[in-house]
């Protein structure tokens, strides 16, 4: 062997396992994001009758609006008897609206209307679900939700889980009265740290859902909800949100509660936190939001004509009729 090979393989020996190391990274990093933040489905728990899961049919509007882009969304009102206020409900990021539908009639009992929805890709929502595509519907939908509510009550944002984090974002670019979140995670290299723990991944991450540094910021009242055995978000993300928190806030721990089962063990109590945090909020107090950038919003114009375009263009070539060129 050369004196030029060995050099040439001295060097390529490191670069290879870099490369394997970089590639297993990535590997994990996309197997973080499918497993950890996105796992939509199409099909209901029971049904799409909002009566299995206790809800009043009577007093449960099905709506569907249009998300930046174009994506179609699918969502329930929940109108409570005597509602001392309005919330936006984000779940989690398994199945669809659904899967938390059991917990709307404890809300409901608190006096609060919900509107919930789906995401892009979950339940009957179109599209697919991205990082920033469930942002944009989630600002769609806190839009929405100001259309349809009663205006003489507070707007409550809630979240739940990856939810809390999403609608974090949207509380920068949406005005609401107050904030729950529930079971939610300060960020997603925290979250990633206890995910895969013997991984650096939380390297590589991004910074997109950082609910520390939007609750650092935020100037409406905080409502924090966890439980003390949370197997996905641990309690001390609670803690330090709460901490962080510059602004009216409380923290309410469930014993023994983890991360799905808080209304199933203490319903009687969260259901009367909920209502005294609801009760206090001052009306129209408003969070400071951040004008969403002109060039996103020339972004997700440009986008929502070509999907225009593309759906008439495919409905005029399912019909038979002539195409014009452009």
């Amino acid at each position: 062997m050369t004196t030029v090979s060995k050099r040439l393989e001295r060097f390529a020996r490191p670069l290879i396992v870099g490369g394997v190391a970089v590639l297993a990274l990535d590997v994990a990093r996309r197997v973080f994001r499918h497993t950890q933040l996105f796992c939509p489905s199409r099909d209901p728990v029971i049904s799409w009758d909002p009566a299995d899961y206790g809800l009043p049919p009577e007093r449960v509007d099905e709506h569907w609006f249009e998300s930046e882009d174009g994506s179609m969304l699918h969502a329930w009102y929940c109108r409570a008897e005597r509602p001392i206020a309005s919330a936006l409900y984000f779940h989690g990021n398994t199945g669809n609206l659904t899967n938390p539908a059991h917990v709307m009639p404890h809300l409901m009992d608190s006096g609060i209307n919900i509107l919930i929805f789906d995401y892009r890709g979950f339940g009957r929502s179109s599209g697919r679900p991205s990082l920033h595509g469930v942002i944009a519907d989630g600002i769609a939908a806190a839009r929405f939700h100001d259309t349809i509510r009663p205006t003489n009550v507070p707007s409550i944002l809630y979240g739940f889980s990856l939810g809390g984090a999403i609608g974090a974002q949207v509380i920068r670019h949406h005005p609401f009265d107050g904030m729950i979140l529930q079971s939610t995670f300060t960020n997603l290299p925290e979250l990633a740290r206890v995910a895969f723990p013997r991984l650096p991944l939380h390297l590589f991450t991004g910074s997109l859902f950082d609910t520390l540094a939007v609750v650092q910021k935020l100037d409406v009242p905080l409502l924090l909800i966890h439980g003390s055995e949370d197997e996905v978000c641990p309690s001390a993300m609670a803690q330090q949100l709460y901490d962080t928190c510059g602004s009216k806030k409380m923290l309410f721990v469930v014993k023994g509660g983890l991360h799905k089962d808080l209304f199933v063990r203490d319903a009687e109590t969260l259901v009367w936190a909920v209502n005294r945090f609801a009760s206090d909020l001052p009306r129209n107090a408003r969070h400071h939001i951040e004008p969403v950038p002109f060039v996103d919003h020339l972004i997700d114009s440009a986008f929502r004509h070509l999907r225009h375009f593309a759906t008439a263009r495919r409905d005029q070539f399912r019909r038979g009729e002539p195409q014009k060129t452009l």
